[in-house]
């Protein structure tokens, strides 16, 4: 964006899911490329540049020095080439190609983390009531137990073998 004669180039960052070709990531190509543009047409506008060094030994560049501050005039380069303005915007677009890539790759890894713990978090949850339950069926299932509606039901030794089974199998699937 140029305002007066100061030049500001603004790059988009761009935070979709979309691939390549869809509409947010060719806008943000074209902003890249029309900042660029912009920069480079524009480049004869800014005029002169000043380097300083400041009083904690920083080295600032601006186009207007502060009063009282001796500063080193630096001419800008001249217009760039067009060949060399189409590869450095070929190199740009690489790099925001990379960049959007780079957090496509964040975004799904960072759901598949999600996933993964609410996982790990159910098999707890199923692991805990796997043995809670084999614990009653070791302690206090003597042929009567209370069912999940709340009522007690006599089971037979077959039926209280298969539910020691049943027990079991869950905690071998649950508890890792």
């Amino acid at each position: 964006m140029v305002r007066g004669s100061h030049v500001v180039v603004v790059i988009a960052r761009c935070s979709t899911r979309r691939g390549p070709g869809s509409r947010s990531h060719r806008w943000a190509l074209g902003l890249v490329v029309a900042s660029i543009g912009l920069a480079a047409f524009s480049s004869q506008s800014v005029g002169e540049m000043y380097r300083w060094v400041d009083e904690s030994g920083t080295t600032v560049y601006a186009q207007q020095p502060p009063p009282g501050i001796t500063a080193t005039p630096i001419k800008p380069d001249p217009t760039p080439r067009a060949d060399t303005t189409g590869q450095a915007v070929e190199q740009l677009r690489g790099l925001v190609e990379q960049d959007i890539d780079k957090r496509e790759d964040q975004s799904l890894k960072a759901e598949e983390a999600a996933k993964q713990a609410t996982e790990q978090a159910a098999r707890k949850t199923n692991c805990d009531a796997a043995r809670k339950n084999l614990d009653t069926l070791e302690n206090h299932g003597r042929g009567r137990l209370r069912t999940p509606d709340g009522k007690s039901k006599f089971f037979s030794k077959e039926e209280l073998a298969k539910e020691f089974d049943k027990a079991r199998e869950q905690i071998k699937a649950n508890c890792r």
